[in-house]
C-alpha cells in the first residue's frame, strides 16, 4: 500500500526538452571558454612592479646569453627554455613553444650524431629487407628464428664481402683508365685544333680565331690542373686526420656482423616497439603497415632488379669487349633505382664512353645501345611486372613528376626515394581520405 501511494502521488517521468541543451555537450565548450579566459587574464592580473620585474628578468637573460654566446649550445639553450616555459606549460601557445623547441633540438641530435646512428640506420635496413628470408625459413622449415638470422647474416656478409674484393678493385681501375683516356684525348683536341683543315676554313671565313681557341683550351687545362694541384695535399691532410678513427672504422665494420644477428633474431620485437614509437591516426596504426608494405616490396623488387641489370648489362659488353664495360654496368643498375631517368642517363653515358673511346666506335655504340635497350624491354615486360608486380601503381606522369620535385630539394638522395615517398603519401591518402573531406557548409573538418 505504501509503494502504491508513493507511485500515485510521484510525479510522472517526462522526456527532456528536445531545445533545452545538454550539459555535458556543452562541458567542452564551456572548458575551452574558460581556458581562453584565464590565457587572456593572466597579464591583466599582473601587477606593474610584477610586469616591470619580468621585463628586467628577460633583459637579463638576454644579456646573459650574449656574454656566454661563446659556450652557448642548443641543448643548454632548450633546458634554460623548458626552465622558463615549463610553468606556464597550462597555456596553448606555450605547449606549442615546446613542441616545436623539442622537434629542433632533435633534428639537431640526429643531424650531429649522423655518423655515430649511421651504421644502426644501415643495419635494420638490412635487417627490414632479409627479415622476410627469415620468417620464410622458419614458417616453412621450421629452422629456429635465431638459426636462420645467423645464415642470412652469412649471406649477405659474405655477398657484401665477394663484391667488395671482386668488384671494387675493377672499378676504381676503370676508372683510373678513363682519367687517363681522359687527359690524352684533351691532348688529341688540341693537336685537331691545331692541324685540322676544317678550322683552317672556318678561320678563313672569320668565324674562330686558331690561336684564341687554343689559348682557351689551354688556360681550361692549365684551371683543372691547378685544382688537382691544390686537391691533392688537401687529401693528404685529410687522410692523415683520418688515420685516427681509423680504429673506429674498423670496430663498426666488426660490429656491423653482430649487429646485423641480434636485429634479424629480434626484428618482431623491435619492429613492434618502433611502430609504437609513431602517432595514431583515429586511434589505428594502419598506415605504418600499409606505407611499410609497399616500400619493403618497393626496394626488394627494385634491388633485385638492379642487381639482374648490372650482372646482364656486364656480361654482355664485356663479351662484345666495349671499353669500361663494368662501369657501364654498374651504372646501369644503380641508376636503375631512380625509375626513367636512370634508364635515359645510363643511355647517356653508355653512348658517350663508345663515342669517345670505341674502337670502331660505330659498332659498339650500337652494341651498347642494343644491350642496352635489350635490358630495358626485358624490365618492362617481364622483371617488374613479376618482381614488383606493379604494387606502386604511380602513372608515368606522376613518378617523372615527384623525381623533378624530390631531385631539386634533396639532389641524389631525393631521387632515390621520390617514388616510394609519392607511393606512400598516395596510400595514406587513399586509406584515410574519408576522415581528411572537409564539409564547407558548416567550416568543419
Amino acid at each position: 500500500m505504501a509503494r502504491a501511494s508513493q507511485e500515485k502521488t510521484s510525479p510522472p517521468h517526462r522526456p527532456p526538452d528536445a531545445g533545452a541543451p545538454d550539459p555535458a555537450a556543452d562541458a567542452p565548450a564551456r572548458s575551452a571558454e574558460a581556458r581562453e579566459a584565464q590565457e587572456a587574464g593572466f597579464f591583466q592580473r599582473l601587477t606593474a612592479f610584477e610586469t616591470a620585474l619580468i621585463a628586467a628578468g628577460v633583459v637579463v637573460f638576454l644579456v646573459l646569453m650574449y656574454e656566454m654566446r661563446e659556450v652557448l649550445t642548443p641543448p643548454l639553450l632548450a633546458a634554460a627554455g623548458l626552465c622558463m616555459l615549463w610553468p606556464l606549460r597550462s597555456y596553448a601557445a606555450v605547449r606549442a613553444i615546446l613542441t616545436a623547441g623539442g622537434l629542433l633540438l632533435g633534428v639537431w641530435f640526429l643531424d650531429k650524431l649522423s655518423i655515430v646512428l649511421l651504421p644502426f640506420v644501415v643495419t635494420y635496413l638490412l635487417a627490414y629487407l632479409f627479415d622476410p628470408a627469415v620468417g620464410y625459413l622458419k614458417s616453412h622449415y621450421r629452422i629456429p628464428r635465431w638459426a636462420s638470422s645467423l645464415g642470412v647474416t652469412a649471406l649477405v656478409v659474405g655477398a657484401v664481402s665477394l663484391v667488395i674484393l671482386l668488384l671494387v678493385p675493377t672499378i676504381v681501375g676503370e676508372l683510373e683508365t678513363l682519367g687517363r683516356r681522359i687527359v690524352r684525348s684533351v691532348g688529341d683536341l688540341r693537336l685537331w685544333i691545331e692541324t685540322s683543315p676544317l678550322i683552317d676554313r672556318l678561320e678563313e671565313a672569320n668565324m674562330v680565331n686558331r690561336e684564341d681557341l687554343i689559348q682557351e683550351l689551354t688556360s681550361i687545362i692549365q684551371a683543372q690542373a691547378a685544382w688537382l694541384t691544390n686537391r691533392i695535399p688537401a687529401a693528404a691532410q685529410g687522410f692523415l686526420r683520418q688515420l685516427g678513427s681509423i680504429l673506429g672504422v674498423v670496430t663498426t665494420v666488426a660490429v656491423t656482423p653482430v649487429l646485423l644477428f641480434y636485429i634479424l633474431k629480434d626484428y618482431p620485437i623491435i619492429k613492434r616497439s618502433v611502430v609504437g614509437l609513431f602517432p595514431t591516426f583515429g586511434g589505428r596504426r594502419d598506415y605504418l603497415v600499409q606505407t611499410g608494405s609497399i616500400a619493403g616490396r618497393y626496394l626488394r623488387g627494385q634491388l633485385l632488379i638492379g642487381a639482374i641489370a648490372f650482372a646482364n648489362v656486364s656480361i654482355l659488353l664485356t663479351l662484345f669487349n666495349i671499353p669500361f664495360a663494368l662501369l657501364i654496368g654498374v651504372l646501369a643498375g644503380l641508376l636503375n633505382l631512380i625509375p626513367t631517368l636512370g634508364a635515359i642517363l645510363t643511355f647517356i653515358v653508355g653512348i658517350f664512353l663508345t663515342l669517345i673511346f670505341g674502337d670502331p666506335w660505330l659498332a659498339q655504340t650500337i652494341v651498347v645501345v642494343v644491350v642496352l635497350l635489350g635490358q630495358n624491354l626485358l624490365e618492362q615486360s617481364i622483371l617488374t611486372p613479376n618482381i614488383l608486380g606493379h604494387q606502386v601503381g604511380l602513372h608515368p606522369v606522376l613518378i617523372l613528376l615527384s623525381l623533378f620535385v624530390f631531385g631539386f630539394f634533396l639532389g641524389i638522395f631525393g631521387l632515390l626515394i621520390a617514388v616510394p615517398t609519392t607511393a606512400l603519401l598516395v596510400t595514406y591518402y587513399k586509406a584515410y581520405r574519408k576522415e581528411l573531406q572537409l564539409d564547407l557548409s558548416n567550416g568543419t573538418a
